[in-house]
């Protein structure tokens, strides 16, 4: 006897948000939008150097249900 199990399909979107600028610009700006609300501060990727001098970059992946129009 075979089961089939189909997981629900979720409706949900995924915004990926990119912080690129020198580390304070990009630690603030992180600070900020958790201010806000908007980006947790820490489920930001750690602040990693671009390759250009004194330049950093930090992800932030948000999924969230999209409103309904």
């Amino acid at each position: 006897m075979t089961y089939e199990f189909k997981l629900p399909v979720r409706q949900q979107e995924l915004v990926r948000l990119i912080a690129l600028g020198d580390y304070s610009a990009v630690r603030d700006t992180i600070n900020r939008l958790g201010a806000l609300g908007y980006a947790d501060p820490n489920k930001w990727t750690k602040l990693m150097p671009t390759g250009r001098e004194g330049e950093y970059i930090s992800i932030h992946t948000r999924r969230y249900v999209p409103s309904a129009e």
